[in-house]
């Protein structure tokens, strides 16, 4: 859930410079809807990232992809996310700006996956992977969501809770319950969290894959990542959450996390500091009687 960069060319010796005389449509009008523009390059055929600005009566600058309607890089399902431009009617709009956009997935999905498809070395620090994972955070309309992993560092899943989509409670015989957390949650938790994960055997056997596959906790372990992860659940999974029963689990199995905490965030409501609660208990989620069985 991180931000990252918007720029879809860095590294791609493929992209083309242009000049704006040379884009195939209005620039004029373009530029009265949007803004100047300051530059604009050619990722694939009929589709352009360009960044404006800065347009008044703010003072920065927007970055879009641009895309023809009879661009044949992506797909027309594709093409449905793009938002039509008032001025210029041969044209998709795509804002590259906030991560939870959800056609920015989707069109860098498809022209990633155009490249791929022509033999067109990806961009520094791009994959197909990535793309999917996080498409499947924020449009899992388009890329699906994330599916329950099929394997546990303690061997086969009897059965699974979901919590949310990439957040997954699974039952092991040898381990009990633990959490899963898919890789955009589990690149929000802390340093020393994150080394508490354990990964399934085969992650290291996926090549590129492994870099964005699923990591685990022992229930007793996973009151530290819930506990981080609190702050983006807002009214979605956070409610299924006993909040201070989870904070009375830290204090008793991590003291040290607890202290820690206190002090560098002293200054948050009470709240949400890490307090015991008498007679919370430390059982933070109730699973259900019958949860999914495995198939």
């Amino acid at each position: 859930m991180i931000q990252l960069s918007n720029d879809l060319n860095k590294g791609n010796t493929t992209a083309r410079q242009v000049i704006k005389e040379e884009l195939p449509f209005d620039v004029y009008a373009y530029e009265k809807e949007y803004g100047p523009i300051r530059t604009q390059e050619e990722l694939c055929p009929g589709i352009y990232q360009i960044r404006n600005g800065p347009v008044p009566p703010w003072h920065f600058c927007t970055e879009y992809i641009v895309v023809l309607k009879n661009s044949p890089a992506i797909s027309d399902e594709a093409k449905g996310y793009g938002t039509p431009s008032k001025e210029v009617p041969e044209i998709l709009m795509y804002s590259t700006e906030d991560y939870f956009n959800k056609p920015r997935w989707v069109v860098t999905y498809e022209i990633h996956k155009y490249l791929v498809d022509q033999g067109v070395p990806l961009p520094d620090g791009e994959s197909l992977a990535e793309d999917r994972v996080r498409g499947m955070e924020v449009c899992p309309e388009y890329f699906g969501e994330f599916p329950v992993p099929v394997e546990t560092p303690w061997g086969p899943i009897l059965q699974y809770d979901k919590l949310w989509n990439g957040i997954y409670w699974l039952e092991t015989a040898e381990a009990g319950w633990a959490l899963a957390l898919a890789f955009p949650f589990f690149e929000d938790v802390r340093e020393n969290t994150a080394a508490l994960a354990v990964s399934a055997p085969s992650a290291s056997e996926d090549g590129e894959n492994s870099d964005f596959a699923y990591h685990f906790y022992p229930y007793e372990q996973s009151c530290l990542p819930l506990f981080e992860l609190l702050t983006y659940a807002e009214e979605t999974w956070a409610k299924q959450i006993n909040t201070a029963a989870l904070k009375n689990a830290i204090l008793k199995c991590f003291p040290d996390y607890a202290r820690e905490d206190a002090e560098e965030y002293a200054n948050l409501p009470i709240g949400e500091q890490i307090l015991f609660t008498p007679g919370a208990g430390t059982d933070f989620y109730k699973f259900p009687v019958t949860p999914i069985p495995m198939m």
